[in-house]
């Protein structure tokens, strides 16, 4: 096996960061009920999300003088 540099083994860490920072975000926006990836399952109830109410329309400007 070979010696690796300092820079190369933060290569290798922040590559595993940006891995694991994208699954989790993956999880976080996931719809699913039932998750299942490399060996751990989740299971999670997704609250129910009421729809925007319209908003309300602008109010006009004063008069200016």
């Amino acid at each position: 096996m070979e010696n690796f540099t300092i820079a190369e083994l933060g290569v290798f860490l922040g590559v595993l960061g940006g891995v694991m920072t994208s699954l989790i975000l993956t999880f976080q926006k996931s719809k699913c009920s039932s998750i299942n990836c490399c060996g751990i399952k989740c299971e999670r109830k997704i609250p129910d999300v009421p729809p925007n109410p319209p908003a309300d329309p602008p109010a006009d400007p004063p008069p200016q003088a």
